[in-house]
């Protein structure tokens, strides 16, 4: 991991946290991706572990950006409440950025009994959360497999767009964000009391359209 470009994240207590660029080709191939990868046996209970990368510099969605990235669930066998994000924050923080008072986040979150999962988009404006999009959680909680999953978000300074799988499932002309630049997060959260899980980020691109 290049760290002129990233800064690792980290928040709670885990068993094991690693955050490294992990060969995820088991043949002779390679295909280098960001491996996030948590055991939380035996932490507390009252708190729920985060880490993850953020960028170092700054991106300014003033004009349009893409901000497009690869996310690989890999095949979670127990997913419960497992997470995995991208946040977009104005603010800088070492540990979590879902505790800052603004950001755009798009997420998966792990549903019981664990194979399946839901995506969640949200907003935080001066300490309240909005949520934009949720699968029909909490009507609908069964969810739905993931696998592969290519994310594109598309913000300006007034309008929002996020594409799933070339499919486009979020579009807001005006998304009501108070600010036009932010650093992006990638980041992966656990309850505690679950073996080594791990997922992976990859093809991270912030393009101007």
């Amino acid at each position: 991991m290049n760290k002129k470009l990233w800064q690792i994240t980290r928040e709670g207590d885990f068993k094991e946290s690693i955050i490294d660029v992990y060969d995820a080709d088991p043949t002779e191939n390679v295909d280098f991706r960001l491996r996030l990868r948590a055991n939380t046996i035996g932490t507390r209970d009252d708190t729920v572990k985060f880490h993850g990368v953020r960028s170092v510099e700054k991106i300014n969605f003033s004009d349009e950006k893409e901000i497009s990235f690869d996310l690989d669930w890999n095949n979670q066998s127990n997913g419960c409440y497992l997470t995995a994000s991208l946040y977009l924050c104005p603010t800088v923080t070492n540990g979590n950025p879902k505790e800052e008072k603004d950001w755009l986040k798009f997420e998966y979150v792990g549903v019981p009994p664990g194979r399946n999962a839901r995506c969640v988009i949200a907003t935080k404006s001066d300490g309240k959360v909005k949520y934009l999009y949720t699968e029909g959680w909490p009507e609908q909680k069964s969810g739905r497999h993931i696998a592969y999953q290519r994310i594109t978000i598309i913000p300006d300074n007034k309008s929002l767009k996020i594409i799933e799988n070339e499919k486009e499932i979020y579009i807001s002309q005006s998304h009501g964000l108070e600010f036009s630049s932010a650093y992006p997060y990638l980041q992966m959260s656990s309850h505690s009391n679950y073996l080594a899980r791990e997922l992976y980020f990859d093809n991270v691109v912030i393009a101007s359209k």
